[in-house]
């Protein structure tokens, strides 16, 4: 198998200017790049720069998938969007890399065991957009996520602040992230029962509001602003809010309550077993309404049972295979319709005349071994 990787960056919050894309072109002459995107896939080559390096300059989302199982989901979000406390941890496949304007968010899988092709990392890439947003607006669940993913397999964690989310009901993005991050399930619904019963923080879900923003700014502040955004050329409203932050928002010394794995662990097991109830309960209705479908099909084939012998004759006579099969299918389906009905020996009749009649054709017999048999 060849080496394939792709990568696939995107800017939310204003433009790249001509600098920026030069520079981008001087990276990949290969990629597609736009005012707002970078997009390239490589075949026995590489991209000449660090990906977290590119996403700190000038994007806010990305990913990167190799055909040998790595992956990479990049979320930048201003300086200060989350706590300290919920970014110091030491877990695989969560980094975070800070500058005094930007946190870079990295989620990584080392080896990705499923099939994945550029229209599922396409698919994902569609989700980005709103976990990062909620992210900025306190909906910190992704890095719960990447705790208990660590807490399968490690139960030393580090601790980290016991927030009031709503693990029972995740949107369609958080969905998405925990089935390609592989989130344990059993783990997200024990965290759920014991947010349920346990003391912890209100979570604090910011919405920005422009005019209660601008009128706490000082003339300073607005100066600055302007003078950024005439060096710059633009100046997103993230940036502006870092820019006029009244007080950092990552303070730890609040926080009184915590998650760690002994506080955990007396839920996991009633949680597994509530999973586990519920997927084959789930299991079961599906299974359920399988067969009732099918029940209606048979009887439907049923009612009109003249209509496919004289289908399963036609089929046999074209003298291949392809009309050997769809015989084979008609007569297997005639013969689950009677039984339905209780008609076992009606169906024997007729099937012992259709075999008279192709009793020449051995790859059509082949085919019907299994009722001849009976």
């Amino acid at each position: 198998m060849s080496e394939y990787q792709y990568y696939r960056f995107e800017r939310l919050d204003g433009h790249l200017d001509s600098t920026a894309r030069q520079a981008l072109r001087a990276i990949s002459r290969r990629a597609d790049i736009t005012a707002t995107s970078f997009q390239v896939v490589y075949n026995y080559s590489y991209l000449k720069a660090q990906a977290y390096e590119i996403m700190l300059k000038h994007f806010d989302i990305g990913f990167y998938y190799a055909n040998w199982g790595s992956m990479d989901a990049y979320i930048k979000l201003p300086a200060g969007t989350i706590p300290d406390a919920m970014l110091g941890l030491s877990i695989d496949g969560f980094k975070v890399r800070q500058t005094d304007e930007w946190q870079l968010l990295t989620f990584s899988i080392e080896d990705h065991e499923g099939y994945f092709d550029d229209e599922d990392a396409d698919d994902f890439f569609l989700h980005l957009a709103g976990l990062r947003n909620a992210l900025i607006q306190g909906d910190w669940r992704l890095i719960y996520f990447m705790w208990l993913k660590a807490l399968d397999t490690n139960d030393e964690l580090d601790a980290i602040p016991l927030i009031q989310f709503d693990f029972e009901h995740l949107s369609e993005g958080s969905q998405a992230f925990a089935a390609l991050y592989d989130i344990p399930f059993a783990l997200v619904k024990a965290l759920a029962m014991m947010l349920s019963t346990t003391p912890s923080h209100l979570a604090n879900y910011t919405q920005f509001q422009f005019e209660e923003w601008l009128n706490t700014l000082t003339e300073a502040e607005k100066n600055t602003l302007l003078r950024t955004l005439f060096e710059q050329g633009q100046l997103t409203r993230h940036q502006a809010v870092a820019l006029t932050r009244k007080e950092s928002a990552n303070q730890d010394d609040t926080y009184q309550y915590w998650l760690t794995p002994d506080v955990l662990a007396p839920y996991i097991t009633t949680a597994q077993q509530q999973l586990e109830q519920a997927q084959a309960e789930a299991l079961a209705k599906k299974l359920a309404l399988e067969k009732a479908e099918k029940q209606k099909a048979l009887i439907e084939l049923y009612n009109q049972r003249d209509h496919y012998w004289q289908q399963a004759h036609e089929q046999a006579d074209r003298i291949c295979p392809s009309g050997y099969d769809a015989a084979s299918r008609y007569l297997h389906q005639l013969f689950e319709a009677y039984q339905l009905h209780d008609n076992a020996a009606s169906f024997d009749q007729r099937f012992k005349r259709f075999v008279t009649a192709n009793s020449r054709r051995k790859a059509l017999l082949n085919r019907l071994s299994d009722l001849l048999k009976r």
